[in-house]
């Protein structure tokens, strides 16, 4: 029996069942890259057992493996806080935006921060990437004080942010937005490559690998866009400001399945919104604020119970 690969319309590569295979072969991906580009993929045939040289060689073939991100290695530890928020205060203008605020995120867990506009929600998220600084309170990343990190630095120990009005580069591929992330980090093109072609064979995207991103839909846009975000090879912790914002009912229900993915490699979230039943179905615990001040934390299940929330944000015509 004969297994046949295409490699393009005039040219077939045919290897034979059962042969140990130890070569490097060149495999054309059409649909991701240009004609005259190739992927390195290295392959050795399944054996009931395999010696350590080919244990080393073999997985780069399974490319939607759950290592296609680099993650902190104690992710599954859910109960342990990756990122802590200590009575955070901030005036802008003259104007108390953020009055003595304070949350916590785990390893693993998504984290809804909610409220009205002008409640303070993208203040927090500068303050958490290094935009802006606090005038009172502490921000510590895997338990170190980062307060007084710039940007580029919180960015290098992992803290990436998705503005709402912000991603892609419009007149370039979401091959060709995503190589310009990683080749800041990755000297080797072939890597870059195969790095591009797991995550978007992970999340079922590789047909828009060619399709640029003025002429995605608002779905495919944020989903592209936030795979950009977490090509920072030391990626943890994930903001998204209303990632949701502009979407139909269709693409939010998308992008929602992709961030419970996302969750389940092991990143953890911050999404703001304005719509609580938007997104209570993903958040695994949730903040309310308002007027600069936590109104209400909890998850779920207790914020639609609780009577500040709904007399001050889920409104009072809200039953349960």
């Amino acid at each position: 029996m004969e297994k046949e690969i295409n490699q393009n319309k005039k040219k077939k590569l045919t290897i034979k069942a059962g042969t140990k295979v130890s070569k490097t072969f060149l495999l054309k991906k059409e649909f991701l890259y240009k004609e005259t580009e190739t992927l390195i993929l290295n392959k050795v045939v399944k054996r009931k057992t395999l010696t350590p040289e080919e244990t080393v060689q073999k997985a780069q073939i399974n490319i939607a493996s759950s290592n296609i991100i680099k993650l902190n290695e104690q992710v599954n530890k859910t109960k342990e806080k990756i990122l802590t928020i200590s009575k955070i205060s901030k005036t802008l203008g003259g104007k108390p935006i953020l009055k003595n605020i304070s949350l916590s995120l785990n390893h693993g867990q998504i984290l809804g921060l909610l409220g009205p506009n002008g409640a303070g929600k993208s203040t927090l998220f500068n303050l958490i990437v290094g935009k802006i600084f606090p005038d009172f309170g502490e921000i510590k990343l895997n338990n170190e004080i980062i307060n007084e990190l710039p940007i580029h630095k919180r960015a290098l120990k992992g803290i990436s942010l998705l503005e709402q009005h912000k991603g892609l580069f419009g007149n370039m591929t979401a091959y060709e937005n995503l190589y310009a992330i990683l080749e800041l980090h990755i000297d080797d093109k072939n890597k870059i490559e195969t790095k591009i072609f797991q995550l978007l064979s992970y999340f079922g995207l590789q047909y828009l690998a060619n399709v640029k991103a003025n002429n995605m839909s608002g779905g495919e846009y944020k989903k592209i866009s936030t795979l950009q975000r977490i090509c920072n090879k030391d990626i943890k912790v994930l903001l998204l400001d209303e990632p949701m914002a502009a979407l139909d009912p269709l693409s939010i229900s998308s992008i929602k399945k992709f961030i419970l993915e996302l969750r389940e490699m092991g990143l953890s979230v911050i999404i703001t919104d304005h719509n609580f039943f938007a997104i209570q179905d993903i958040l695994d615990n949730c903040i309310i604020i308002r007027d600069g001040v936590v109104m209400v934390e909890g998850p779920p299940k207790s914020i639609i119970k609780d009577k500040k929330a709904i007399k001050y944000y889920l409104g009072t015509g809200f039953k349960i």
